[in-house]
């Protein structure tokens, strides 16, 4: 193995291109020859490369003068997925030749089935597809199973005839075989990564389109070293479901051939691959997969159950920012990959900040600004809060470790520390930088020094020691400020949500990027220091991290500061309003945020939707983790207080109802006005608010339920302690024959269940016989339930055998579902239940995801401690 601690193969040869033939295709294996181009870097008898599960028969190294040489012996270890071939003599230059067998997996990973009801007949059928990412090519094909190890690939695919095939590239011959089989080979791959590779199976359906520019590369003449052609066109794009399913990808598809064009323009490097496929799999454990040229995705981000202006808001925006973050990594990743997985966040944090920046541009009525701080932004500053978080550029040994860094620090710490050089640069210096980092570095491998060394040449400055301590040290700042001789003071210490920080493990200082406004205009001031005196009175108004471009949190220490903002809320922008509540929460007193929530939705307007729904998210957070602490009394004044927060923005209370359910048909102008109401009426609905609670029932009853109105619907009809038996039984019958996408919707409206009677009914179907990869759905709102939470807990330890067997196929499940069923727990006792629970249990590739649970639990404990008191006193006030 290499140095520095990872698992690497030994040097001695580097593979040059892969000639991949798969055949004898069945349900659960098939056959299998590769032959290995090698360049021998130092000669030697042994070849080492990765391989798991594979069976092989046969192995050869075919030299260049046309010689043989036989293999001597081989070996195997499974633990580092490592197979050693021995031969007779020396080798250098040479083809390895290698034949095999292995299995079709059924885990979502590797080459692996999919199973699915015909659309016309309800017939079961099978389709077949790959995830590779990270490490599982090798239980495919045996292969030099890194990043950096960069090849091109021929591939050939022999399956039943019914099948369509596809790869890479584009399809180059089709030959019909004695066993009645038609083998697929496909055109020769540019130089990429093992783990980009892809092939799918299955009976398909497609609907096709072309980009507008015509300056992508075709098979005539097509260069794999550069990506170059001697013709240009336009870029063919095909979006592929099983048969039946095509039309609900016209959305998507629409949105991939804009997109290609745009990125095309921003990176100025246009789309190196001759065409793109988008593939939708039935059964997924990831939203998506950028494979290069043949990207993969589950039905629900793919897929929209209406058009732009019947659809659900979130379902449309959900699949616009996919399949936009995935064509990203047509660049980020594919054309331009980081050396090893330490640096994924190169990949990933990349693809999600320029997924948005793509939706942003395309759909500038959906604030897509404020999604990005709710959905990714507040998201990164919560994990990063915990010790049992870790660096962007972690350090990554094995296959273990690769798979459990693909979380929210590498995706959305990633994109965020992105985004806060994006605002100190300005984008468009930003995007320069970015385009010739792409430039130097195509079809080859990159580093995080790469990119801030290329960033600093076009801003001209040296940005790489700025971000280093963002980049290579765990957690991130909280800037104090404070008054001292009337002017303000600002400090910063590592910020950390459970216990305080101690000098010995938290002394980093971070180069911050201070935007602020007063009342007479926006300064930017750069800090490295622990204190910092500043010029600015503490007696007017001043608000620091304006637009929340900063990867950090703001703590007004001072009580007038945090009140001359809250006079001036008119001058805040929505990200700034996003930033001052989730600041308050996480800093401040229940007093403050109460006090500054309801003074926040007086002023928001109806288009405002991200700014209210986490001041929603805020006040149900802290109702969660009370709820067993306190009285009846105190939950339902808290309730209250909730619903005074949602009569605010909906006035007059709930009377015009049955006006704003018609947003089913709703206008797409005013789109982010639907999914405000939406959201309210979700909310008011599972709080029991009676108009909304009989309207709810009405439009069951009749049968008027559309894909916006779906959640709203089920989930107000579920969460009640009365639901009907009766009606259970007949959305539990819907759930059976429900498209994917509704099946999702059904799963979290399920997780809101309070009918004693239908708790443990509920939680025998997410966790024992609903399909693994859509237990998600199910757990992230029963965890969420208060009524629920103390039966799943005690659900999970007792079940937890069936439990384990059916999720752990993939550690991707298994970790989601124990994050999401569990970090809403509270209590030093259920604390110490929870790690003794799992002290006794494996747990391969999902153990920093328990680590953080556990700490969340902590954390939750502390938060009631320090605050029930103060809540009850708060809420009698109001």
């Amino acid at each position: 193995m290499g140095s520095d601690d990872k698992q690497l193969l030994p040097s001695d040869f580097k593979p040059i291109h892969y000639s991949i033939a798969i055949s004898n295709l069945k349900q659960d294996k098939f056959d299998g020859v590769v032959d290995i181009t090698l360049k021998s870097l130092h000669p030697s008898n042994t070849v080492t490369l990765h391989a798991s599960g594979i069976d092989v028969h046969h192995a050869v190294a075919k030299l260049e003068d046309g010689g043989d040489v036989a293999l001597a012996s081989k070996s195997y270890d499974s633990k580092k997925q490592v197979l050693s071939l021995q031969f007779e003599t020396q080798l250098s230059h040479c083809v390895l030749h290698i034949e095999y067998t292995a299995t079709v997996q059924t885990n979502m990973s590797g080459f692996y089935s999919s199973f699915y009801d015909d659309v016309k007949t309800g017939e079961r059928k099978i389709m077949y597809s790959t995830q590779f990412e990270a490490t599982a090519a090798r239980s495919a094909f045996p292969c030099f199973d890194e990043p950096s190890l960069k090849a091109t690939f021929d591939v050939t695919v022999s399956a039943p005839k019914q099948f369509t095939v596809l790869s890479n590239m584009p399809e180059k011959e089709v030959k019909s075989l004695d066993n009645g089989a038609v083998s697929h080979t496909f055109h020769r791959t540019p130089r990429m990564s093992t783990y980009l590779v892809a092939w799918a199976v299955g009976e398909f359906d497609f609907i096709d389109t072309e980009t507008e520019k015509a300056i992508y590369p075709t098979l005539e003449g097509y260069n794999t070293d550069d990506g170059s052609s001697s013709k240009y066109g336009k870029l063919p794009i095909r979006l592929y479901t099983v048969k039946g399913k095509s039309q609900l990808g016209k959305f998507a598809i629409g949105v991939a051939a804009k997109v290609v064009d745009h990125f095309s323009e921003l990176f100025e490097i246009a789309y190196p691959l001759p065409k793109l496929d988008l593939v939708c799999v039935e059964e997924y454990s990831h939203n998506a997969m950028e494979n290069f040229s043949l990207i993969t995705f589950r039905p629900s981000a793919l897929l929209v159950d209406g058009d732009a202006s019947s659809g659900d808001p979130g379902s449309l925006q959900k699949v616009a920012y996919v399949v936009s973050h995935e064509i990203a990594h047509q660049w980020f990743g594919n054309l331009v990959t980081m050396k090893w997985w330490d640096d994924l966040w190169l990949n990933e944090g990349f693809a999600t900040w320029v997924g948005y920046l793509a939706v942003t541009h395309f759909f500038p009525e959906w604030d897509v600004s404020s999604m990005v701080m709710i959905n990714s932004h507040e998201v990164a500053l919560e994990m990063d809060a915990l010790r049992e978080s870790h660096p962007v550029k972690v350090a990554v040994r094995d296959a273990n470790d690769i798979d459990q860094v693909f979380d929210t620090i590498s995706y959305l710490k990633g994109c965020s520390v992105l985004e806060q050089f994006s605002g100190f640069l300005g984008n468009e210096l930003f995007l320069k930088g970015v385009a010739l980092y792409m430039k130097k570095f195509k079809f080859s491998n990159a580093s995080f020094d790469d990119l801030f060394l290329a960033l600093g040449e076009v801003a001209n400055s040296d940005l790489l020691t700025r971000a280093k301590a963002w980049i290579l040290n765990i957690g991130y700042p909280v800037v104090s400020v404070t008054a001292h001789d009337g002017k303000i003071v600002v400090d910063q210490q590592r910020y950390l949500s459970y216990k305080k920080p101690s000098d010995a493990k938290d002394s980093s200082s971070w180069w911050i990027p201070l935007k602020y406004i007063d009342k007479n205009s926006t300064h930017m001031l750069e800090f490295d220091s622990k204190t910092l005196t500043t010029n600015l009175s503490s007696d007017g108004f001043v608000l620091f991290n304006v637009d929340c471009y900063g990867f950090y949190r703001i703590h007004y220490a001072e009580s007038n500061i945090l009140e001359n903002i809250c006079q001036n809320l008119e001058k805040l922008s929505s990200r700034s309003k996003i930033g001052l509540i989730s600041d308050v929460y996480a800093t401040g007193t229940f007093e403050q945020l109460a006090t500054v929530s309801l003074q926040l939705v007086e002023k928001l307007g109806a288009d405002e939707f991200y700014v209210w729904s986490l001041v929603i998210s805020e006040m149900l957070t802290v109702r969660s983790l009370i709820f067993s602490s306190v009285s009846d009394q105190v939950n339902s004044m808290l309730s209250a207080l909730i619903t005074k927060l949602i009569e605010k923005q909906l006035n007059p209370a709930m009377t015009a109802l049955a006006n704003e359910l018609a947003l089913s048909q709703g206008d797409p102008k005013s789109f982010l006005k639907a999914q405000t109401y939406e959201a309210i009426l979700t909310t008011a609905g599972t709080l029991g608010h009676p108009a909304v609670v009989n309207r709810a029932r009405e439009f069951y009853k009749s049968g008027k339920i559309s894909p916006r109105t779906r959640e709203l619907i089920l989930s107000t009809i579920l969460s009640r302690p009365d639901t009907p038996v009766s009606v259970y039984e007949d959305i539990l019958k819907e759930l059976k024959t429900a498209t994917l996408t509704h099946r999702e919707v059904i799963l979290k409206s399920l997780g809101k269940v309070t009918n004693p009677e239908l708790i443990d009914r509920t939680l025998k179907l997410i966790f024992l016989e609903t399909d693994p990869m859509n237990v998600q759905y199910g757990a992230e709102t029963l965890g969420k339930n208060p009524y629920v939470r103390q039966k799943l807990w005690d659900f999970f330890r007792a079940n937890y055998d069936a439990i384990y067997k059916r999720l752990s196929i993939n550690a991707v499940v298994i970790d989601r579902s124990i994050r999401f069923s569990f970090s809403e727990l509270v209590g030093d006792d259920v604390a110490t239940e929870f790690d003794d629970f799992f002290k006794t249990k494996e747990q391969p590739g999902f153990d920093r995801g328990v680590r953080q649970t556990l700490e969340r639990i902590h954390r939750n404990t502390e938060y009631v401690k320090s605050n029930l008191l103060s809540i009850g006193e708060v809420l009698t006030k109001q």
